[in-house]
């Protein structure tokens, strides 16, 4: 069973540097059985962000995120796929889970339907039935007003993508406003709530709800964005020497020292649904997918289990280390899950390197 594997340098999140090695495998899955090494297909490293529909980050959802990033805190578990009905049957509405071990998530998938203005107030068209729906976040709460405001678009921080957000009650917004199929059936969307009325109050709706990745812009992911370590090194170097150039602070105009640069917080990395982050699975799960399947309402497999360790060789010999699960992903389409597991060890930096006799890596079993 061979290992994809991959070298990429970071840091650690006490800023030191680290070369982190990376094994991929793809395996089968079953409902009842472990997972196996997929003998016919083996998913490579995605070398960078794909989006679903037109592959717009702007307006489309993300379909699958960079595999190689050097340091994740936590394990990303994410399912790709549709809620189904029983073969053969159709719903107006299904809560569609996912249990890995004894965590649970549910999202209530409902039929498209609208908002209704009479001059009584507003409704909701009844839900058309359905018998599968996909489950990502433009489907989700969310979405961008552009009515309450003339000349103002109004954005929903935790999902661009989506659909039901509104602020204030205008005919021409509300009138056949498409509203999300995905909702938390704890805190559901009904005509008597669906109006924010102020802007300010958008921390008090929904979390938009999928199991797939979410967008690096999606509130509060960017609020972990900063500058990476090299990068804030020779920022901050850049500041001290404008610092040093300026006039005694306090004698005039412009000698108030600009702020120092925010560094990244490495969980901005992490772009699992929320729920769906972890703090380093073991890879052995028994994992549930509830109205996943047509032909399996209740899906349940474990992961494989297979517990792999990397080695790095800088031309003093190899070095071993142990690996955590950085990436878990179902393809319940067509019945996979890939695991990227990583590695890492310190090294003296980039310019490091140079002197390096030679480099191999590998990834075991």
């Amino acid at each position: 069973m061979k290992w994809q594997t991959a070298l990429v340098p970071g840091y650690a999140p006490n800023g030191a540097p680290i070369l982190s090695v990376l094994g991929k495998q793809t395996y089968t899955i079953k409902s009842g059985e472990i997972a196996k090494f997929d003998t016919s297909e083996q998913i490579p490293f995605f070398e960078s962000d794909e989006f679903l529909g037109d592959g717009n980050p702007i307006s489309n959802a993300v379909k699958h995120e960079v595999d190689k990033v050097a340091y994740k805190p936590m394990t990303d578990f994410v399912v790709h796929g549709n809620a189904h009905c029983p073969r053969g049957k159709k719903a107006f509405n299904l809560d569609v889970s996912i249990q890995i071990e004894n965590v649970k998530k549910i999202i209530r998938v409902i039929g498209d339907r609208n908002v209704f203005v009479t001059s009584h107030g507003i409704s909701f068209t009844d839900p058309k039935p359905f018998e599968k729906m996909p489950l990502h976040y433009e489907l989700a709460y969310g979405g961008i007003d552009s009515h309450s405001h003339e000349g103002t678009d109004l954005v929903y921080p935790r999902n661009p993508l989506g659909k039901g957000f509104v602020v204030k009650n205008t005919a021409a917004r509300l009138q056949n406003l498409a509203l999300p199929n995905l909702e938390d059936p704890a805190k559901l969307l009904t005509p008597g709530n669906l109006i924010l009325g102020s802007y300010e109050k958008w921390f008090q709706y929904p979390d938009p709800l999928s199991f797939g990745y979410t967008s690096k812009n999606f509130h509060p992911r960017y609020t972990l964005s900063g500058m990476p370590m090299n990068s804030l090194f020779e920022s901050e170097e850049i500041r001290q020497r404008h610092i040093h150039q300026m006039n005694e602070v306090g004698s005039g105009s412009g000698t108030k020292a600009p702020p120092t640069n925010p560094l990244l917080n490495l969980q901005f990395y992490n772009g699992a649904s929320k729920g769906l982050m972890f703090p380093w699975l073991k890879g052995n799960e028994n994992i549930t997918l509830i109205y996943m399947d047509p032909d399996y309402p209740k899906f349940s497999f474990q992961l494989p289990g297979i517990m792999p360790k990397a080695w790095i060789d800088v031309g003093e010999g190899p070095e071993a280390m142990s690996m955590v699960p950085q990436n878990i992903e179902v393809f319940k389409e067509t019945n996979q899950v890939s695991l990227v597991w990583r590695g890492s060890v310190y090294y003296e930096g980039a310019e490091a390197m140079e002197e390096f006799e030679s480099l191999d890596f590998g990834v075991e079993s």
